[in-house]
């Protein structure tokens, strides 16, 4: 009977076929062959992760938030040149700062348009979070140090898919810049100057009968002030929050951040500092905002600015390509205002000039350019960017392969690690069914030696096999 596989019965010998030793073995050794001889298999490694260009640059200023220093503005250019760093790498199969015939991470940035002061490049691949990616960077000296860089004020950052070296894995391309020679030590937070009111000379009161009288002073006046956002600035984080300076306020305080009649979000600080968490994103537009303490009529001066986190974007249903003689013409609109256009052309950078404005775009790509890795890149005033690959619409018919990822709906798994997690999960569901029948008869103290010994040798297993979920930094 089927039954007999899955649960305790009297005719399996209250052992069920599939827990018994010789099937632990084979799925051992299934296990081991899809972990060590996958590629050999046929079974697709490649998967999808959670690592985004938003979230490096999100964490990596939050870390220099937290340690003094200037917040990274998200730069197109350095974006671009980031993107063809990664595809250089992929097509001349190599990892490192420097490629095989002398490649530089300097010249990408040149050629994308940025003429830096100081530049700097952080390397990461196989990771599945960007929150690995930035801890791991976070934790050598080195990368560390260019996370951490006074040197700085723009960061590009770049996320690719693709072969390397013979395995299927994510690469991450950082790279930091700064078009001027000012920078910012790493030091504490900078407070703003606050002018102290004046103290008039105190006045003497003289009385019928001839005394002088000098009244008590009343203390230093309490004031607090919004120091973040800025008042006139634009801003490009929807989840900022909003920080500010508290002076001549002792013990624990609240501080309310209001706009118009609705309170945003408060904090309760005791010291000189506070930092009050928005409850959800910042729409879209200007926002007047004013920080109230708590309980009195002490408020800080209107702070106005703008909120501007939407980056224009291709119309991917608008994209056509033109096969020409020597060229390809490639034709797209794009939906928002823009300010600059890059087309990556695998590792090269091909500026696009058209009239600022221009919605609809043209661009004449020589048919001896490497296109079957083809990116747009747009960017506007501010910084927004996006990127959209455009590689499928120079793939003639004939030629044309089924590209579809065989990646693991929903959770953004490969094969591999689908086949792992399936066959993990199926074993310790009957070890979990077997406990539970086992203790529902009473037996479960008869049968914990053997539940033991199978759960103990396939948590090692588990643990063994999704080990490389870390990844490799340079």
């Amino acid at each position: 009977m089927v039954k007999n596989y899955f649960i305790p019965t009297e005719q399996n010998n209250n052992k069920p076929y599939l827990l018994r030793k010789i099937a632990i073995v084979a799925y051992s050794i299934l296990l081991i062959l899809v972990n060590t001889m996958g590629g050999f298999l046929g079974i697709e490694e490649a998967y999808a992760s959670t690592i985004t260009p938003g979230n490096i640059i999100s964490l990596t200023n939050k870390e220099r938030n937290a340690g003094g220093l200037n917040t990274l503005s998200n730069n197109p250019k350095l974006a671009s040149a980031a993107l063809a760093k990664a595809n250089d790498m992929l097509e001349k199969q190599y990892w490192d700062h420097f490629g095989p015939n002398g490649e530089t991470p300097w010249q990408f940035i040149r050629a994308s348009g940025y003429a830096y002061v100081y530049a700097g490049e952080n390397l990461a691949k196989g990771f599945r979070t960007s929150e690995g990616v930035v801890e791991a960077w976070m934790a050598s000296p080195t990368h560390r140090a260019n996370i951490m860089s006074g040197n700085y004020k723009d960061i590009g950052i770049a996320v690719v898919e693709g072969q390397l070296l013979g395995k299927q894995t994510i690469l991450v391309v950082q790279m930091f810049g700064n078009l001027t020679s000012s920078v910012q030590g790493v030091a504490e937070s900078p407070k703003p100057k606050v002018e102290k009111p004046s103290v008039p000379t105190k006045p003497k009161v003289v009385t019928g009968d001839s005394k002088v009288v000098t009244p008590k002073e009343q203390g230093e006046i309490r004031s607090i002030q919004i120091l973040s956002p800025e008042n006139g600035g634009t801003y490009m984080e929807p989840s900022m929050n909003v920080k500010g300076q508290a002076n001549n306020i002792e013990g624990e305080y609240i501080i309310d951040v209001v706009e118009g009649d609705k309170v945003l979000g408060s904090t309760k600080s005791n010291r000189s500092t506070w930092e009050v968490e928005k409850g959800s994103d910042w729409s879209e537009g200007e926002h007047k905002i004013v920080a109230n303490l708590n309980g009195t009529e002490v408020k800080s001066q209107e702070v106005s600015f703008i909120m501007d986190s939407t980056a224009p974007k291709v119309d991917l249903q608008s994209v056509m390509v033109e096969d020409h003689e020597e060229q390809y013409v490639l034709k797209f609109n794009i939906l928002g205002d823009w300010d600059s256009i890059n087309i990556i052309l695998g590792s090269e950078i091909l500026p696009v000039v058209e009239t600022k404005g221009q919605q609809s775009i043209l661009a004449s790509i020589p048919k001896d350019k490497d296109t079957s890795s083809i990116f747009i890149n747009l960017a506007d005033k501010v910084g927004n960017s996006s990127s959209v690959d455009i590689s499928e619409y120079f793939v003639k018919e004939e030629a044309q392969e089924d590209s579809t990822k065989k990646i693991i709906p929903l959770i953004g798994l490969s094969v591999k690690d689908g086949i792992n997690i399936g066959i993990v999960l199926f074993v310790f569901t009957l070890l979990l069914v077997e406990i539970v029948i086992y203790a529902r008869r009473g037996q479960l103290k008869q049968a914990a030696g053997d539940l033991f010994t199978v759960g103990a040798w396939w948590l090692v297993i588990s643990v063994a096999i999704f080990n490389g979920f870390s990844g490799i930094i340079t």
